[in-house]
């Protein structure tokens, strides 16, 4: 009689495949799901490790738009004192394209900004960005050195030395085309006795006049703009018809020839009608205007000093590069 017992004696190879199968199906399915679990994670550190790279590369932009836009008459004047700009009107003026974080989602222009802040010898600058996943801010001493190529940049003390390296190079040439200026030009042409008689008076004099004459002390001319002073501006005038076709016009806020501003505005509305009594209608353009007062224009004063005047700088001015 055929029994499971003896099945199990006829086919044990059966039994032992089955278990094979079985265990090597069980481990597929452990290493596929390893290997998704590991593949995503791997995914997200590789998404978020981008998003991190835009982000940085977007608060470079917005810093080197800064560096434009902070010219010398947009710069706080008072120690404390500081100026913002938000993303929204840093785009508004073209200074930078409008840009996205890297989900391709666009960040918040009214949170993202630069702020200058004015402090004793610099100043401070802080860009501040805010994405849909991400605020972070960057701050940088800047100021105005001579090494800027715009109105401020950061301060890099490998210029610095070379800088004053410079100067003092400088100030030895100087030196040298003094004591020369000082040689009368007809002396060239006396005999050589008279060259004689001179270096014996020469080596008459005493060491202290030696001295005086190669003391010799090099001025830097500062500078600084006085910004021009306006009223404020007056209310915006009631709506008028636009029948000479003015066109906008929005002033800087240091315009000196700029004391009028014009914004424009139209709309459908009834003009007539027809020959059947039907109204007629079409677009009617109107125009509203405010003006200030220039109360007193810009300036610039010049002043000759020594080296790394503290007095001056912390009243506003910069060096012009100029030297005697």
């Amino acid at each position: 009689m055929y029994t499971e017992e003896n099945a199990r004696g006829r086919f044990p190879l059966r039994d032992v495949l089955l278990k094979a199968i079985i265990v090597i199906i069980f481990l597929i399915l452990i290493i596929f799901i390893i290997t998704k679990l590991t593949t995503n994670e791997t995914s997200t550190n590789s998404s978020d490790s981008n998003y991190d790279k835009v982000f940085s590369a977007n608060l470079e932009k917005m810093e080197d738009a800064a560096y434009k836009y902070y010219t010398e008459d947009k710069l706080p004047k008072e120690v404390g004192e500081n100026t913002e700009l938000t993303l929204r009107e840093m785009i508004n003026q073209n200074l930078l394209e409008a840009f996205t974080d890297g989900n391709n989602e666009a960040c918040d222009v009214n949170e993202s900004y630069i702020r200058l802040t004015k402090n004793d010898n610099d100043y401070t600058l802080r860009v501040n960005l805010k994405c849909n996943e991400k605020e972070d801010y960057k701050l940088t001493r800047v100021g105005q050195y001579d090494y800027c190529t715009d109105t401020l940049c950061k301060r890099d003390s490998s210029k610095e030395e070379s800088t004053n390296k410079k100067e003092d190079e400088e100030v030895t040439d100087e030196v040298d085309i003094t004591e020369a200026t000082t040689t009368d030009a007809g002396t060239t042409n006396n005999t050589s006795s008279s060259n004689n008689a001179n270096r014996n008076n020469n080596a008459s004099n005493n060491s202290g006049s030696n001295n005086n004459n190669n003391n010799v002390t090099v001025m830097y001319e500062y500078s600084k703009t006085n910004n021009p002073v306006f009223s404020a501006w007056g209310a915006w005038s009631s709506w008028k018809y636009n029948t000479a076709g003015l066109g906008p016009i929005k002033c800087n806020d240091n315009d000196v020839n700029c004391l009028r501003e014009v914004q424009l505005y139209s709309r459908v509305e009834k003009v007539g009608t027809d020959s059947k009594g039907n109204p007629v209608y079409g677009r009617v353009k109107y125009y509203s205007e405010r003006t200030r007062s220039l109360i007193s224009s810009g300036s610039t004063d010049t002043k000759w000093s020594t080296y790394n005047d503290t007095n001056l700088l912390n009243q506003g001015y910069y060096y012009t590069g100029r030297t005697r």
